[in-house]
């Protein structure tokens, strides 16, 4: 089985002052990069070579768990007049209803990250993953930033 049947982790290390790629399907295999993408290719190259001892000891893989791709589609119910002011907030600054409502989500998760403290973790989402509309990934894609950076109310 290929490491690429595995879902790969990664986060930030204040400790290690590096990113760490883990793959949770094999205990222990975990591996350090520069960068989200760097630790991530020494995962998969870990992988590979745990998966090879242990086929050499004639142990099987562990199951895949490859997390399944995103569509990068969702069904979002909401109140009505919620959605009637974003769609006036959206034409208000001529963009489409969609281009609004992603790049308020993408705000929204780092607003999340810096209350957490999760600078690092969120620059590692956001270099480990193409740009919005840049063709398919199998993970979650980061939308384009906003043409114009709004502020929360009251800040």
């Amino acid at each position: 089985m290929k490491p690429s049947h595995y879902s790969i982790h990664v986060t930030w290390s204040e400790e290690d002052d590096c990113f760490v790629a883990r793959v949770p399907a094999l205990p222990g295999c975990a591996a350090h990069g520069a960068s989200a993408a760097e630790a991530t290719a020494n995962a998969e190259d870990a992988a590979a070579l745990l998966l090879e001892v242990m086929a050499e000891h004639g142990e099987p893989p562990p199951t895949e768990d490859s997390e399944p791709p995103h569509s990068g589609n969702i069904r979002l119910r909401l109140p009505r007049s919620l959605h009637g002011r974003l769609d006036a907030l959206a034409h208000a600054e001529g963009v489409s209803l969609n281009q609004l409502m992603v790049a308020l989500l993408a705000e929204g998760i780092g607003y999340r990250a810096a209350a957490a403290g999760e600078g690092r973790a969120l620059a590692a989402f956001r270099e480990a993953e193409p740009p919005y509309g840049a063709g398919t990934s199998s993970a979650a894609t980061k939308p384009n930033a906003p043409a114009r950076r709004r502020t929360r109310p009251g800040k």
